[in-house]
């Protein structure tokens, strides 16, 4: 009977695991919830942010205002310029949460990838969330400036500030050409989208992209049909409304990727409750035809047994 004790252990191992498979997925299950109806929540007013830096990008420029922050036109043909770019790379700090962070590590390097073929002198730097993320760049190397941990399960907009004051002020300081934030867009509880976004400089086609992944609409004539009146001045309003919409664009991307990471968890917690009730019901399934067996050959000794002493 060696062999149903055996099974019986791990039948019992199994269930202790489908135990906290369960309970992990029921707290995902909560987590995602809160993250969701957050998320939700801000889409509108990103939505209407994202049209204002559209229709500013359309009207502005640097020369204009005396900001920064939109980008330049550059001669047609010209040969790219060396860059440095800033990635803010949103990943989770805990695993047991399927594929989440392999897509996303996928996805940026193929970003990246595709970045060099179009101009291969350019650098990329990181402000990384999540440790998994932080891992992943430190075994290749990567040049991180900055690293948060412990933002993915309920952030507040006081919580993301230092991450986007940090890319806001190198920015502004001309360390680097370009900021990108790459993460996890949330779709669905079943899919979530990876984006590779670039933040700044403004520039109207870069936004029109970013609405059209993201999924928002903004109407086609926004740059022909509002006229925006500047007070006290049009610099000082740019000044301090640009790095203010930034800042919830960087914010609305940690709670996008807040809501993919708990939904995928989710998911996967509950991939695992499926496949070890499964397993327990295969392994019992053995047990039981080899306890019946163990029997009926029990049966058939004691009937020769009978039959040898003539009973």
């Amino acid at each position: 009977m060696s062999g149903t004790l055996e099974i019986r252990r791990q039948i019992r191992s199994i269930k202790t695991t489908r135990q906290i498979t369960r309970a992990m997925e029921l707290v995902a299950a909560a987590k995602m919830k809160k993250a969701i109806n957050n998320t939700t929540a801000l889409r509108p007013f990103a939505a209407e942010a994202l049209a204002l830096l559209i229709a500013l990008a359309a009207k502005e420029s640097s020369a204009e205002t005396g900001t920064g922050f939109f980008s330049q036109k550059s001669e047609q043909n010209a040969a790219p310029a060396p860059q440095k770019n800033l990635v803010v790379f949103i990943s989770s700090d805990r695993g047991l949460c399927g594929g989440y962070n392999t897509q996303l590590f996928k996805y940026l390097l193929d970003a990246e990838k595709k970045e060099l073929a179009e101009n291969p002198d350019q650098t990329f730097d990181y402000l990384v969330i999540g440790k998994k993320g932080q891992d992943f760049l430190a075994r290749l190397k990567r040049n991180i400036i900055g690293a948060y941990e412990n933002l993915s399960n309920h952030p507040s907009f006081e919580d993301t500030l230092p991450v986007t004051r940090l890319a806001l002020s190198e920015f502004a300081a001309g360390t680097y050409d370009r900021v990108i934030v790459c993460y996890q867009l949330f779709v669905s509880a079943l899919v979530q989208k990876p984006l590779f976004t670039q933040l700044l400089p403004f520039s109207r086609e870069i936004f029109e992209n970013a609405a059209a992944e993201q999924g928002f609409e903004v109407a086609a004539d926004f740059d022909t049909a509002t006229e925006y009146a500047f007070e006290p001045s049009k610099e000082f309003i740019l000044e301090n409304l640009l790095p203010r919409l930034t800042e919830m664009q960087i914010y609305q991307a940690i709670l996008e990727a807040t809501a993919s990471e708990h939904s995928a968890r989710m998911v996967a917690m509950k991939n695992a409750t499926n496949n070890a009730s499964d397993l327990i019901s295969s392994l019992t399934l053995t047990y039981n035809q080899i306890r019946q067996a163990a029997i009926t050959q029990e049966i058939a000794e004691i009937s020769a047994g009978r039959i040898a002493l003539g009973f």
